[in-house]
């Protein structure tokens, strides 16, 4: 951990030296490390009743109505 720290603040120090676009390149590499070159999938939506089982009974649009905040002018305004 030491290590990592040490090692990460010698190139801080050393990009400091570096011009702007070198200093650019440098994050877009860096980038390119963390970015998944796999392609993104299309999200998929839950379905309503895909996590229910026979012991539980499903929650109903008024169970998430009762649920819902519904703040007071005093909350929305604050103190």
């Amino acid at each position: 951990m030491v290590a990592d720290t040490q090692t990460l603040d010698r190139i801080f120090s050393e990009a400091r030296h570096l011009a702007p676009e070198y200093r650019l390149r440098l994050v877009q590499r860096i980038i390119q490390t963390l970015v998944s070159s796999s392609p993104l999938q299309e999200p998929q939506p839950l379905r309503f009743g895909e996590f229910g089982g026979d012991e539980a009974a499903m929650s109903t649009l008024e169970d998430f109505a009762i649920a819902e905040w519904q703040p007071t002018d005093e909350e929305l305004d604050g103190p």
